[in-house]
């Protein structure tokens, strides 16, 4: 009898503290701008990762559909695009919030935009990749061109004016033309290529987009001008080279976060993606005359050089 009682009371303990681990597992608000491939492999990879503490419950949102509907309470809100990121950091509340899949400048006119006290709250986990990442690029994939073009719009003057900064710093010589309208961007790109080069893209809606990309990628082709695109689709469409993260990249990086967030640490400083892959388009490179190496050579050069000191 003694010997049943013991055993009742060590299996209730056992309950009572796999109860309390679930509790203090904690709970997430997932909210995505729009339920496309691309941010439910964001949510797959996220919620991978948050598999790995048992109990966490993780609550996704299409941001269209919720507005300005109340979330419930949770321990960490993670608003994934732009127009979540927008829709959620201008809410009034004190969760802590995780911005992912989005440009540093839309994260950075976001900040602007709150107040000290709230823009505390706010984090993110960019979609662009840090500016040493892409001059690097260059210098690995092809060492022999010096020559680097940038168009800066309204959203992205300070970004590009950093990447000049840092590519001059490497010895390239970079230079930048502010464009205005779509209209203003072949005649930049006559402007900075008189003798072939290449042209960083960077995610710039207002320069950037699915009705200028076909013009500057033929445009740039005919100049004998290399193209540097930040997603896949780059590649497919004609540029010789990519350099960007996945969806499920930047999933499981934020899945990373917030498990320290549930586990009691503080919202990090915000941060460019950790891991990230090499498109190369070998028609276009042969085209345009360079000998280009392999995806994965490309990318572990590129690893290697941000492990050296």
């Amino acid at each position: 009898m003694r010997l049943a009682r013991r055993l009742f009371l060590l299996l209730a303990l056992f309950a009572c503290l796999a109860a309390t681990a679930v509790e203090a597992a904690g709970s997430v608000a997932l909210v995505l701008s729009e339920p496309s491939q691309a941010y439910q492999e964001f949510a797959e990879a996220l919620r991978t990762e948050l598999r790995r503490d048992a109990g966490v419950d993780v609550q996704v949102y299409d941001g269209e559909q919720l507005g300005s509907k109340p979330l419930p309470e949770v321990q960490l809100v993670i608003a994934v695009g732009s127009r979540a990121a927008q829709q959620m950091a201008a809410r009034d509340m004190r969760t802590p919030l995780l911005l992912s899949l989005l440009p540093k400048t839309s994260f950075d006119r976001i900040i602007a935009s709150r107040p000290p006290a709230e823009a505390r709250r706010i984090s993110a986990v960019f979609v662009d990749q840090p500016p040493a990442r892409y001059v690097d690029l260059l210098r690995v994939a092809v060492p022999d061109q010096e020559k680097l073009g940038l168009l800066a719009g309204r959203d992205s003057r300070d970004g590009v004016a950093r990447l000049v900064q840092v590519a001059r710093e490497r010895k390239l010589k970079a230079q930048q033309e502010i464009v205005n309208t779509e209209f203003d961007i072949v005649p930049a790109l006559q402007r900075m290529f008189t003798d072939g080069g290449v042209l960083l893209a960077t995610p710039d809606g207002s320069v950037f987009n699915s009705s200028t990309i076909p013009n500057i990628l033929l445009s740039a082709y005919r100049m004998r001008v290399a193209v540097v695109g930040f997603s896949q689709s780059y590649v497919k469409a004609g540029a010789m080279l990519a350099l960007y993260s996945t969806p499920a990249q930047l999933g499981t990086q934020s899945g990373d976060i917030a498990r320290s967030v549930l586990g009691g640490g503080a919202l990090p400083a915000p941060q460019y993606p950790r891991q990230f892959l090499v498109g190369v388009n070998t028609h276009v490179a042969r085209s345009l005359g360079y000998q280009l190496d392999s995806e994965a050579n490309i990318k572990e050069k590129l690893e290697r050089l941000e492990r050296t000191p």
